[in-house]
């Protein structure tokens, strides 16, 4: 379980634009959109041999109140230094023509680059009057075919799946890592949770 203060301790490349007490790490407007807001190492280089089917569970917890009234799309998922598959989350102003999450793939470093959003809008959640506390994702890393799912409690629970093309390779080691969208927007964690574990093809 990392809470804020085990972020702000132990977590790597974390924006200077944020604010953090017990109950949530708040990150502020900066200065480029689509910046690297944190990381932390899950894998060190060498542990994993490439081809290793993983499954990687990512829950976050938000502060649903810059959800539900502020621009706020951050982006969570996996890295391997030089690829970031994950899922993005957007705000509950933007579910008129956004699904409340989906898959996105792109270059990591400071900022993502080369990025591309996979399926954004539909199916839409027309239903959707809140944002939700928590999204939970689903990476699983098996070879020549990662995939990946979101899930939220929207209208019964809501579910999405994604299917990546860029490849992460476990032998370089493997990150959290979380970004912003736009340069304007607020984010608020409350707590974030990894779960690795090696799977069956």
């Amino acid at each position: 379980m990392m809470t804020p203060l085990w972020l702000e301790a132990n977590a790597a490349n974390i924006s200077g634009y944020r604010s953090t007490t017990a109950d949530q790490m708040t990150f502020n407007a900066a200065s480029k959109d689509f910046e690297l807001l944190l990381r932390v190492p899950l894998v060190a280089p060498g542990v994993l041999v490439d081809g290793t089917p993983l499954t990687v569970e990512i829950t976050v917890a938000n502060d649903v109140s810059i959800g539900e009234t502020i621009d706020s799309d951050p982006n969570y998922g996996l890295s391997d230094g030089t690829n970031f598959i994950g899922f993005e989350t957007v705000a509950q102003g933007n579910y008129f023509s956004f699904a409340p999450c989906f898959g996105t793939q792109a270059s990591s470093g400071e900022t993502k680059t080369s990025s591309e959003d996979l399926e954004w809008m539909t199916p839409l959640v027309p239903t959707a009057s809140c944002f939700p506390d928590q999204f939970v994702f689903t990476l699983a890393l098996k070879p020549d075919k990662p995939w990946g799912s979101c899930f939220t409690a929207h209208g019964g629970d809501y579910t999405k799946t994604a299917n990546y093309t860029r490849q992460l390779v476990p032998s370089h080691g493997l990150a959290l890592e979380v970004y912003k969208g736009h340069k304007e927007e607020r984010v608020g964690i409350k707590f974030i949770k990894v779960i690795v574990m090696k799977t069956d093809e």
